[in-house]
């Protein structure tokens, strides 16, 4: 099976592997809890080799989120692949998207 992991520190956060449809459940919401709960954080992906319509809908449940909880949450390294779907979604622009 396919793994994803998310990985937070102080005002940053690593999500690496595959995010999914299949994926999304293994993310813990203590994790998920300890990132929203710092008020500005870096969300590097980097490492993310995959990533579907139910991954990039994930991403803007989770800035949804950050936003309700005063957390003031940026994307950078975004990968090629989510580029891509971002455009092919039409979503562009709604992303806050750290410049590379």
């Amino acid at each position: 099976m396919s793994i994803v992991k998310l990985s937070v520190l102080p005002n940053k956060a690593l999500l690496s592997g595959e995010l999914t449809r299949q994926t999304i459940s293994l993310i813990k919401d203590k994790e998920v809890e300890a990132l929203v709960k710092q008020s500005l954080v870096v969300f590097n992906l980097e490492q993310v080799s995959k990533i579907d319509t139910a991954g990039l809908a994930w991403l803007f449940a989770l800035l949804e989120k950050a936003q309700t909880r005063n957390c003031c949450l940026t994307f950078a390294s975004l990968p090629n692949k989510l580029k891509k779907l971002i455009s092919l979604s039409g979503v562009e622009g709604f992303l806050p998207v750290e410049l590379d």
